[in-house]
């Protein structure tokens, strides 16, 4: 069931704040690991599409690494991605900072989805609280940081939390409880966007906030209150999200 309402009214909705994840929703993960993959070809002269498959593959078990050891830390996570990089393709690890450092330079407005800034413009000028919670692999959370200022992104955020900076990782709840408590709200009153249904959505859910799911890729928006989850399709939607959920 739809529940379109343009704008917040806040004498019938409680203040709730909205956090974001970077990659994947706010920002295209896919095209800065294509950048890295060629400028690695490049580099090494080798075919471009069977680096980019092989760069993506990495990515894959150094997520997978940072999900099943529930016991590593930020530090470790960051270490063991940047290893797996390097050792994929017989470089050192000054060669894949030099990569990746190159890679940020060279990122275009383009990387940011076409729904992003719409969606900050409106839900900031409904005076709504936002921030982002983000892991990092391969890069460490100051190159995204700097990105996202220099996108102009950092302008809608009131708190920017990473993992390598708190020491803990999605989905443990403990980072949307600091995110929270930074942001001076309750955890219940948190709506968390992502595009992971463990990391974000499993993890947001975790510390009693709500839980948004971001998938591009599907026709299907689905809002249920009584579970504290939503599929959304465009962050746009979430206008809609924040009235449904965020009303006394």
């Amino acid at each position: 069931m739809r529940h379109p309402i343009d704008r917040v009214d806040k004498s019938i909705n409680k203040q709730c704040i909205i956090g974001f994840d970077i990659w994947g929703t706010l920002l295209d993960l896919n095209k800065v690991l294509e950048t890295i993959a060629y400028t690695i070809a490049e580099k090494l002269n080798l075919d471009r599409a069977l680096t980019v498959k092989r760069v993506f593959e990495v990515h894959d078990e150094a997520k997978k690494i940072r999900r099943f050891k529930p016991d590593i830390s930020p530090s470790e996570v960051f270490e063991v991605s940047r290893r797996l990089l390097a050792d994929s393709f017989n470089m050192k690890l000054k060669e894949i900072e030099d990569v990746i450092e190159t890679a940020f330079k060279g990122a275009s407005k383009d990387i940011v989805y076409g729904d992003t800034i719409p969606a900050l413009i409106k839900l900031s000028n409904m005076g709504i609280s936002m921030g982002t919670v983000g892991n990092v692999l391969f890069w460490p959370s100051t190159y995204t940081r700097i990105l996202l200022r220099e996108l102009g992104l950092m302008n809608y955020f009131e708190v920017t939390v990473f993992s390598d900076e708190v020491g803990l990782i999605k989905p443990d709840r403990r980072i949307y409880l600091k995110f929270a408590e930074l942001m001076g709200s309750e955890p219940s009153d948190l709506i968390y966007v992502g595009d992971n249904v463990v990391e974000d959505v499993g993890g947001a859910l975790s510390a009693g906030g709500f839980g948004v799911l971001i998938s591009r890729k599907t026709s299907r928006k689905l809002i249920v209150p009584e579970l504290k989850v939503a599929l959304i399709t465009d962050l746009n939607d979430l206008v809609e999200v924040y009235n449904v959920f965020c009303k006394q």
